[in-house]
């Protein structure tokens, strides 16, 4: 039967409908803390009933009952995603689950190996309704907007089961939703960019390296009949110079929205361009040697997930993201934490010579910097290689059809090792090289430096 037509789950989800948008408005500061605590308690109760965390948790001798609240979360034992995937199916759920008719979804595997989580349905919906406060941050009303949605459609993806498969195939039997335009992201750029064109949306959302390509392409001639109001990205680091080209080529306001496959959304841009924190639905450490990170300063982010059924996730640290927590307000009225930036993954970055870790954010920001001047995004896909603490290995694969746009694919090479030299230091030996193609799973650095002897970790970003 579909859970719709139950009047008990109906009024739940109408009842988070018409909430969950103006949580973050409704409340001050004070009551936010309250609904926090409230919410972290009742996870860490549940958590417990978990096997894997209630085995954590017996061994550093700490029961659910000595945590009065967030003020004790760092009595908590961090979570990993080996953690998880070492007690997947069984231990990541409470006995009582029903795992036959929960929804699985997996993470992408871009930081090693894939990782599959349990969810019930209702987790699911609160997960995508904090995607609706983006849309409604800036104004957009989706009910009645055509929106293209560019999205990953692999076999237990994201938006695989937790989209396509568990909400929309369960709204479509309700409420029809022509407006609603998808799209695979497996389908080649020209295809998508004519799709979207015949389709004529007001709103594009997708991965930042999709809306690239698609903006490239709309700076040839493509897509005359594409005119957004608004662009919406979500999965990957964003660099400012990759902003502009999009906006340019769009002439549409853009915003990005921060989420990984384990939390759901985590923090959204307003129209001030401030990263909200969804703080009511998740509470973020940013840790640097396992202490809080000064304000304002990069360190590694930890997540507890505040609802949820299935495998929930308490001090979870295996979105490996290193975030920078702002110390200034907003404008815009919401409450809550802000994120100044996002950086890229720990275990993407190189080891510098004086013991600093340069994330993915600083290759962005200078390669994105010299394409932009170009005004050629032609690079397909980069990696980094270091064998030693001094030396480094850029790998280039270039998109054929723009190889020499802007100007030759050598002064291309050159103009990046100059921008690279220069942010990373001549210490470092930086070597360019041009590859013909890269395998689907090669990761985006492949690194041998020993990092156990990095004991104070200082980030570049």
């Amino acid at each position: 039967m579909n859970p719709f037509f139950n009047p008990l789950f109906l009024c739940r989800v109408l009842k988070w409908y018409l909430e969950d948008p103006h949580t973050l408005r409704r409340m001050n500061n004070e009551e936010l803390r309250r609904f926090q605590n409230t919410s972290f308690k009742t996870m860490l109760s549940y958590a417990y009933t978990v096997p894997l965390y209630r085995e954590k948790y017996k061994a550093v001798g700490i029961h659910p009952h000595d945590v009065r609240g967030l003020e004790d979360i760092k009595k908590l034992p961090c979570i990993t995603k080996e953690d998880l995937r070492r007690n997947f199916p069984t231990r990541v759920v409470p006995p009582s689950f029903q795992t036959r008719s929960a929804i699985v979804a997996a993470t992408s595997g871009t930081t090693g190996r894939s990782l599959s989580l349990y969810s019930d349905l209702s987790t699911v919906i609160r997960s995508m309704l904090g995607f609706r406060r983006a849309l409604l941050a800036h104004d957009i009303p989706w009910q009645k907007t055509k929106m293209s949605l560019l999205l990953d459609l692999s076999e237990n993806s994201f938006e695989n089961e937790y989209f396509l498969q568990s909400i929309l195939s369960t709204i479509r039997q309700v409420i029809p939703l022509r407006q609603i335009q998808i799209l695979d992201i497996q389908r080649s750029p020209n295809d998508l960019i004519e799709q979207i064109n015949h389709f004529e949306p007001e709103v594009i959302l997708g991965y930042p390296f999709v809306i690239i390509q698609l903006a490239t392409l709309m700076t040839r001639g493509y897509g005359e009949k594409i005119a957004p109001k608004w662009i919406g990205t979500s999965g990957a680091v964003f660099d400012r110079y990759s902003r502009l080209l999009v906006e340019e080529a769009f002439h549409a306001d853009l915003f990005d929205i921060y989420a990984a496959t384990e939390s759901g959304i985590i923090a959204f841009e307003c129209e001030e361009g401030r990263y909200h924190v969804c703080s009511d639905l998740v509470f973020l450490e940013c840790l640097k040697d396992c202490n809080n990170a000064p304000s304002g300063h990069p360190g590694s982010l930890t997540v507890t997930r505040l609802y949820g059924r299935g495998t929930p996730l308490i001090r979870y640290q295996g979105i490996d993201d290193v975030v920078t927590v702002s110390p200034n307000g907003c404008g815009c009225g919401l409450v809550g934490d802000i994120l100044e930036g996002i950086h890229g993954r720990e275990s993407q970055s190189i080891v510098l010579p004086d013991g600093n870790m340069a994330l993915v954010s600083v290759f962005e920001q200078c390669i994105g910097k010299v394409l932009y001047e170009m005004k050629a995004n032609k690079i397909k896909r980069i990696q980094i290689v270091q064998n030693r603490i001094d030396a480094i290995e850029l790998r280039i694969l270039f998109d054929n059809h723009f190889r020499d746009a802007g100007c030759p694919a050598e002064e291309t090479l050159s103009l990046i090792h100059h921008a690279l030299q220069e942010r990373l230091g001549t210490q470092l030996e930086i070597k360019l090289i041009e590859v013909e193609r890269f395998d689907e799973k090669a990761p985006y650095v492949l690194s041998t430096v020993d990092r156990t002897r990095i004991f104070e970790k200082n980030y570049l970003v």
